[in-house]
């Protein structure tokens, strides 16, 4: 039997580009890696969709979440967050944008990172669950605060 050579003992010889990234969006193949550096450190171009739930998800509860605070400020509460309540000061749109940003790009980074364990212990989806579950419960809190200000 001929022992086979294994030809990918050198540096990696992929390169990326523009073109990749157009190719990754229009056309993604890559639910898992294939290599043992891709499985080690996994950037997805093509996402399970209970993911994407979540990481739209995450994004719905933020905004209302920003919807919420303005209303209890609106009714007299104020913003626990000293540097959200400077940005809100200064202007709601730098309020919203800025919390939007913060929601956003870990939405971004964690449902591309979807397969990675965090920690080495858990996988980015499941951070991405938490803070779905974070939300909600900050939705009821919210929902709290406004019933007591009705009354």
């Amino acid at each position: 039997m001929i022992a086979q050579i294994e030809k990918r003992d050198g540096p990696d010889r992929r390169t990326y580009t523009m073109h990749t990234l157009k190719n990754c969006a229009l056309a993604p193949r890559r639910m898992h890696g294939r290599r043992t550096l891709d499985r080690k450190f996994p950037v997805l171009d093509r996402f399970d969709s209970g993911v994407i739930v979540l990481a739209v998800a995450l994004m719905i509860l933020s905004i209302l979440d920003s919807v919420f605070t303005l209303m209890i400020i609106s009714r007299g509460g104020s913003e626990a967050n000293p540097f959200m309540d400077m940005l809100l000061q200064y202007s709601v749109w730098a309020f919203v944008g800025f919390k939007m940003l913060l929601t956003g790009i870990p939405a971004i980074v964690l449902t591309a990172t979807g397969n990675l364990k965090l920690f080495g212990r858990y996988r980015a989806r499941s951070v991405l669950a938490a803070l779905v579950g974070l939300y909600l419960g900050l939705m009821g809190y919210h929902w709290y605060l406004l019933h007591l200000s009705s009354l």
